[in-house]
C-alpha cells in the first residue's frame, strides 16, 4: 500500500505514519550522519508502508568519541531489509 503502487496509506493521511520517538517494538537501524534526512523520509514515505520514525542520535565509535549518527525505526520488520538494500541514499559511492 504504498505510494510507488499507486495506493495511498491512511495512516500518511491523517497525519500519524511518521512519529516523533521509536517505540520499542519498532525494529531500528542505525547509519551515518552523512545521509541527508529529507531526501531519506521521502523515500521511505513513497516507498515503505508502516509507521516509521527518524531520528538523530549520539553514539561511541572506536575511538570512544561521540559521534552524531542516525537512528531509523520502522514497524514491520521487513521493511528494514527493504530499507537497507533497496534505499539509493544509504548507499552513495563516494
Amino acid at each position: 500500500m504504498s505510494l510507488s503502487r499507486g495506493e495511498i496509506n491512511p495512516l500518511g493521511v491523517i497525519g500519524i505514519r511518521r512519529l516523533n520517538f521509536i517505540p520499542k517494538h519498532f525494529g531500528k537501524i542505525t547509519i551515518d550522519n552523512t545521509t541527508d534526512i529529507k531526501i531519506l523520509d521521502h523515500w521511505i514515505n513513497y516507498t515503505l508502508n508502516s509507521r516509521y520514525a527518524i531520528k538523530k542520535n549520539l553514539r561511541l565509535d572506536s575511538n570512544n568519541k561521540m559521534i552524531e549518527s542516525i537512528e531509523i525505526g520502522l514497524e514491520d520488520p521487513k521493511e528494514i531489509t527493504m530499507l537497507t538494500l533497496g534505499c539509493p541514499h544509504l548507499h552513495k559511492n563516494l
